[in-house]
């Protein structure tokens, strides 16, 4: 209990100061091509791009008075890592759902019931490994919540291979969703939608509404996308390639640290950093997600030319990750204990192989 406690702590510290703005958006043409862009913005863009398999068995690391779960993963996965392996910032899986999250001051978790609790991260984990489209991640919450013991305060953008897309909200303790006819922008910044809805409206109206700065900014990064998305005629420069463009204009100068663009058709994953805006790209389809393969991950700054670049996960190479990340930033340097940061380091060793298979 305690090592779980450590992992508790590092994670809520990690984003606790991470109440930077960041954007998503999915974008579709008429060819019913769909592709998801990610910025994340945060003072470090050290991470890892981890491959995470089908048919194994995890449980939940969770504080008291949370009951911890075991459930068996159904898909692979790609995710991309700053905290650890099996507590992802967002990915795509090989049903081809993809799940994001972005900060959200206004976020309220639903107090503890009879369903299981997940951290923030574990939860994006758990909806990668077991929901194939957005549906299912609603559908999951009959019977697992993000749990009140989480610190970061959260929201989420989802999308899977039918275009189907939902933003997931926890608002006074509730699940808040916008999908379908309730989602006129598929855009989520740093305010709940409603609020982005309404500024946006306000902006294009020219009110003179005051807002604060933060909903300026937050909003007004929900603004430029969604014109950007309006604007798009779905023929040049091509789906992925605005997506980027949409990305760099509503980027936040060198806070900014990874662009992502996921093509949810062909399942593949492109990405650049700030410290290298060389596009790369992975296809989930050339990996081998079993679960008697070899854990893998690459440096996020790396150029991966096929899956024999990637090398074989371990404990030192997650130490050496959360290491250099509580160094980078400085609130964590002096916060977050030793123990904590090897406690994170060694939680994927109780994953292990099911014998149930999917």
């Amino acid at each position: 209990m305690k090592s779980s406690y450590f992992i508790f702590l590092l994670i809520s510290l990690f984003l606790a100061t991470a109440a930077k703005p960041c954007t998503t958006f999915v974008l579709k043409d008429k060819n019913d091509n769909i592709v998801f862009g990610r910025n994340f913005d945060f003072p470090t863009g050290m991470g890892h791009v981890i491959i995470n398999k089908r048919n194994q068995s995890k449980t939940a690391f969770i504080r008291p008075p949370e009951i911890p779960f075991t459930w068996t993963s159904k898909f692979g996965s790609i995710t991309f890592n700053q905290n650890g392996k099996e507590f992802p910032y967002g990915g795509m899986n090989e049903a081809g759902l993809v799940v994001e999250q972005m900060w959200l001051q206004e976020a309220q978790y639903p107090p503890q019931d009879d369903r299981h609790g997940l951290t923030e991260l574990q939860w994006i984990q758990y909806q990668l490994d077991c929901s194939a489209t957005v549906a299912d991640v609603i559908e999951s919450n009959q019977n697992l919540r993000v749990s009140f013991t989480s610190v970061a305060t959260l929201h989420f953008l989802v999308a899977d291979k039918t275009g189907d897309v939902a933003t997931i909200e926890y608002l006074d303790g509730k699940m808040v969703l916008h999908r379908g006819a309730d989602l006129p922008y598929a855009v989520l910044a740093n305010c709940p939608y409603d609020v982005s809805n309404e500024y946006k409206q306000n902006r294009d109206a020219n009110t003179e509404k005051a807002y604060t700065n933060w909903i300026e900014n937050s909003s007004g990064r929900f603004t430029t996308a969604a014109h950007m998305i309006d604007e798009w005629n779905g023929a040049e420069p091509g789906i992925e390639d605005y997506a980027f463009s949409i990305l760099d204009a509503v980027a936040q100068e060198n806070s900014t640290q990874w662009s992502i663009v996921y093509n949810i058709n062909s399942q593949t994953i492109a990405w650049k950093t700030n410290s290298n805006q060389k596009i790369r790209a992975l296809q989930l389809d050339h990996f081998d997600f079993s679960c008697e393969s070899a854990d893998l991950y690459i440096e996020i700054e790396q150029t991966p030319a096929s899956p024999d670049d990637f090398r074989v996960f371990s404990y030192d190479t997650n130490y050496e990750l959360i290491e250099g990340v509580c160094n980078a930033v400085e609130f964590l340097k002096n916060s977050v204990p030793p123990e904590a940061r090897i406690a994170i380091a060694h939680y994927p060793e109780s994953v292990i192989c099911s014998e149930k298979h999917w």
